[in-house]
């Protein structure tokens, strides 16, 4: 043969296509294991009606998350299989990869020890290297199965986040009001009064809140209506007491009930909501009814990752949170394979929350606005941003690193007050500061939430700016943030809304102090906890539903067994002294007053 007749040089193309075949069924593999996923949270979500704890873009996340995982995994398997298994490498590699697909969905069922998990994933990765080897056609077909798949998943998630905004802002409205006010709900997520600088603290977590309030009235004893997230915002939203709606652990927001967005967007506002907690606000949990926006857990390369099966296991969750070669090493050595039942989040810090509000403001018509901000960085695990995380050396470090978070989210207030007032929306915004929930370090032998209802668990701050209320004004009468719905209504001009529950705190009557031993609902605030399923955790309410009433000077609780608590809680503070067993005029007061409040008792 010559010169001229030899056949040209290819670039080794075998090689290419082999590894081109691996990443292809590695694509596949990402199909079926993100169908698997998908598939178990529309179950859990739609069917069984129970948090799934997934995103809404979990149908496009997942499969992105797959596909880098598991290409990840093709790539290194195909460059160890080439250099020590000549012949055999695309066998080994399909033997991985459909191993840790199955990883991914048998960690999906129920019930399955770990060591099953791993010797059922082992076994289906070898007998899937075993056909591949063999030329089965299953493992081709299967290829090109997974990739139809992919592709739809891929093409409804897409389409599901282009028409979500869309969907929500249909509908008939009015037209808001000539010179209607703004309103902006701020809550910070596990906020107690007595870690804000406002109300006493002992370190100066709240400067910028303290500013704000010179220009506001300050409620000096509100108090939440449930000792953690859920009920707590349903009660804010919709003015009923948390025995009244649906809001339980585990249960969303459902029956649909008014709540106060959709009376705003009704009337003509423009209506966002921005949320950090990706649990208990998310878009499943309810709070979403009237809402045009709904901003919950984050779009990013993070979130992306943790959004697959196989990066949510606890290997990998402890990998993830471990700084330290030994911490890593020990993660490795553990092989826990089961992760948390609520997967890990990529975490909204206060400035992101704040800049998609800012965003969505900057972006929006000439209509008032009806916004509601979650800020998340007090709540455990405790871990705010640099240099907030050592703002408080001196204080036990688990308190030091909460407040740390308060101080954090206080920072962002300020930030986000002197944009409004770059934007001149300030003068014209009902602003309020609030929280729905305390935190216990060591009270009572307590700490977290959710499991009892002492002050430290339902005594929040309240903060309010809006046109005709007192500037600088402290109010000293006890108010229930189950009336915020109310209030908010009668102060953006709304009047009563026909379907919210309870009254508004912004009138006359109730920034006064009232009567000692005044026994009207009115001036009295209920807080509420069903039963505890925090096993993990000490408190009363393991034992069944709790309930609390606190006026002007007294804070009444009684448990599921009947026993009963009374303290003077202005001048108890720490609520140490016990006065039922000495006070019995009192005792009958609120036991009488009990039944007429909580009308549908939490069980």
């Amino acid at each position: 043969m010559t010169e001229a007749q030899a056949p040209p040089v290819l670039s080794n193309p075998p090689r290419a296509a082999r590894l081109g075949a691996s990443l292809a069924r590695a694509a596949a593999f990402a199909g079926f294991a993100s169908a698997a996923h998908v598939a178990l949270l529309v179950r859990t979500r739609y069917l069984k009606g129970e948090f799934s704890w997934a995103s809404r873009d979990m149908l496009w996340m997942s499969p992105v998350a797959n596909i880098v995982i598991l290409c990840g995994l093709a790539i290194a398997t195909w460059a160890v299989a080439r250099a020590v298994a000549r012949g055999r490498g695309q066998a080994i590699v399909d033997g991985v990869l459909a191993g840790f697909t199955a990883l991914a969905v048998l960690l999906l069922i129920g019930g399955l020890h770990e060591i099953a998990v791993a010797v059922l994933s082992v076994g289906v990765g070898v007998q899937v290297g075993r056909w591949s080897a063999s030329g089965a056609r299953v493992v081709r077909w299967s290829t090109v199965v997974g990739l139809g798949v992919l592709g739809i998943m891929l093409a409804a998630g897409a389409a599901e986040r282009f028409t979500r905004d869309r969907r929500l802002s249909a509908g008939a409205r009015q037209d808001a009001p000539q010179g209607a006010p703004n309103v902006l709900v701020i809550i910070w997520d596990t906020v107690r009064a007595a870690s804000v600088g406002l109300y006493g603290a002992e370190r100066p977590t709240t400067p910028e809140l303290e500013a704000f309030a010179a220009t506001a009235t300050t409620f000096d004893w509100a108090m939440a209506p449930s000792p953690w997230t859920l009920p707590s915002h349903c009660s804010m939203f919709t003015g009923l007491q948390p025995g009244e709606h649906s809001c339980r652990w585990g249960v969303p927001l459902r029956g649909e009930p008014m709540t106060i967005a959709e009376a705003f967007r009704a009337r003509g506002w423009r209506t966002g909501a921005f949320v950090a907690n990706p649990f208990y606000t998310s878009w499943e949990s309810g709070l979403g009814y009237g809402f045009e926006r709904y901003n919950e857990i984050r779009v990013s390369v993070r979130q992306v990752l943790l959004s697959s099966t196989l990066s949510q296991t606890g290997i990998a969750r402890d990998l993830f949170r471990g700084s330290t070669w030994r911490e890593r090493t020990r993660a490795l050595r553990s092989f826990k394979l089961r992760g948390d039942p609520k997967p890990l989040t990529d975490r909204k810090l206060a400035a992101q929350v704040n800049d998609e509000f800012l965003g969505w403001l900057d972006r929006g018509d000439a209509r008032p606005f009806f916004a509601f901000l979650n800020l998340f960085d007090a709540h455990d695990p405790y871990d705010p941003p640099a240099p907030w995380d050592a703002k408080f050396p001196q204080a036990p470090k688990r308190l030091g690193l909460y407040e740390g978070g308060v101080a954090y989210m206080d920072s962002e207030l300020g930030r986000l007050t002197r944009a409004l007032a770059q934007r001149g929306l300030l003068d014209n915004t009902i602003i309020v500061v609030t929280s729905d929930h305390g935190e216990m370090f060591g009270e009572h032998g307590m700490t977290n939430h959710g499991h009892a209802l002492y002050m430290p668990l339902i005594h929040v701050p309240l903060v309010v700016r809006a046109p005709g209320l007192p500037t600088g004004q402290r109010v000293s009468s006890v108010v229930g943030l189950r009336d915020l719905a109310a209030t908010l209504a009668q102060l953006a001009g709304l009047g009563s809304v026909p379907g919210i529950g309870g009254s508004s705190f912004a009138t006359a009557d109730r920034l006064q102090p009232s009567p000692v031993g005044d026994s009207t609902v009115a001036r009295v605030a209920l807080s509420e906890v069903e039963k505890s399923q925090l096993f993990w955790m000490k408190g009363p309410a393991r034992l069944g539903a709790m309930h609390a009433l606190t006026d002007d000077s007294l804070h009444y609780i009684v448990d599921a067994t009947g026993a009963e608590e009374l303290f003077a809680y202005r001048s108890d503070r720490s609520e140490s002294e016990n006065l039922a067993s000495r006070d019995s005029t009192q005792l009958r007061r609120f036991r009488a007053l009990l039944p007429r409040m909580a009308r549908a008792l939490v069980r």
